[in-house]
């Protein structure tokens, strides 16, 4: 049950105690991962799937998804099996549809003993799923993938009802729904919806229940109502992040429920002339004082950000100097009043350096910054403030 995890945590005395003892950590904010989701909800009244895979998008998998069905959510989507299992011996009161290609008996197998939904979209895996189901005595649920444009995965839509009708015969499964993907692009997303359309209405002909019906993923929530049907697939919008500047027009209002901290592991002066880090990446213009945090581009930092990135201090904005090292990050501190342990704001909230920002300023897309996550970096959660969850990776 979702209430069992945070139920295990130490007490929020005890997290705190714990959290004195960090160099970095992971901040993310339970209360407006809810306010997204009903944003979400209000906006779209249809049915949310979070998209929940590669860590839920470096967020945690477990907190995130016991967070997310405390909230209500009655299905979850991931892309690899491990992930799948996970979630199934955590045993949320959920159903988990799975993207991941299988293969093996014993992955089909797995896939039906767990109760898990697995993507399709030709036939010889749809069989193994049957006769898997018909040995256990059960059915098999599955998720219709129908390629109207992408050219990823899926039954390319001009046949996609022969492979439907195939499937609905089958004695052993159950369609529990068809999906697609926009290509986040206007002129092609318009075909691509009249093409979902057209294979919905053949399967109305045929009499076949579609189940749900799920085309938007983040960019269509924004973007496109007509293909909201039943469902929706939310994923960086779901954590507060707008991927590109045109979303943050689009009437849905969110907040980046994630924070990157770190204590200030040393403070110097460095004279005008010298120079800061590894190939003398940055030469002081001026006597200074400068700043180390013990992160880096092992957590999270992108190397692209020397001498580009900005640090926060209180809330006041600090120059990132120098190159930006393994496990290690430099700032001019000498306009601010920080003593060594003082917590920085390395990735905020606020548009100087908040997700879309730091990777704006890196060059990189914000999906390879949360991607880029490191798993072992201690995660805390919050409610009302407090913290209810620590989640730490043994390395």
């Amino acid at each position: 049950m979702p209430q069992a995890y945070f139920d295990a945590q130490p007490s929020p005395e005890e997290i705190e105690r714990r959290l004195a003892g960090l160099g970095g950590w992971f901040e993310i904010d339970l209360d407006r991962l809810s306010a997204n989701l009903k944003a979400i909800r209000d906006r779209t009244g249809a049915e949310v799937m979070p998209v929940v895979k590669n860590n839920s998008y470096g967020h945690g998998l477990r907190p995130m998804c016991s967070a997310l069905v405390q909230d209500g959510v009655k299905w979850l989507m991931v892309a690899k099996l491990s992930e799948a299992l996970a979630i199934k011996s955590w045993e949320l009161p959920c159903d988990v549809v799975l993207m991941d290609a299988i293969y093996t008996a014993r992955q089909f197998h797995q896939v039906v003993e767990h109760n898990i939904i697995q993507v399709v979209y030709t036939l010889a895996p749809v069989q193994a799923l049957n006769d898997a189901a018909v040995a256990h005595g059960r059915k098999a649920g599955v998720f219709i993938k129908v390629d109207t444009g992408l050219r990823r995965v899926g039954v390319d839509h001009n046949h996609a009802i022969d492979l439907i009708k195939d499937i609905a015969a089958m004695p052993a499964i159950e369609i529990k729904g068809v999906f697609s993907t926009l290509m986040q692009q206007d002129d092609q997303d318009k075909v691509i919806l009249e093409r979902y359309q057209a294979v919905l209405d053949q399967m109305a002909t045929a009499g076949i229940d579609p189940g749900m019906r799920s085309m938007a993923s983040t960019h269509g929530i924004f973007h496109y109502p007509h293909s909201w049907f039943d469902m929706v697939r939310p994923a960086m919008c779901l954590f507060g992040v707008y991927p590109w500047a045109p979303d943050r027009g689009s009437g849905l209002k969110l907040e980046q429920i994630l924070t990157f901290k770190a204590r200030i592991e040393e403070l110097k002066p460095v004279a005008k002339g010298e120079t800061v880090t590894y190939f003398g990446k940055y030469t002081a213009s001026r006597d200074m004082r400068v700043g180390t945090l013990h992160v880096g581009f092992y957590d999270a930092l992108p190397r692209e950000l020397a001498n580009r990135g900005t640090v926060l201090i209180d809330g006041t904005p600090c120059p990132a100097i120098g190159s930006v090292s393994l496990n290690h990050y430099l700032f001019d501190a000498t306009d601010v009043s920080a003593k060594i342990g003082d917590v920085a704001e390395v990735i905020s909230r606020a548009a100087v350096n908040d997700l879309v920002t730091t990777a704006e300023t890196a060059g990189w897309m914000i999906y390879s910054l949360l991607n880029h996550l490191n798993p072992v970096v201690p995660r805390v959660y919050l409610r009302g403030g407090t913290p209810v969850a620590l989640h730490e990776v043994p390395v």
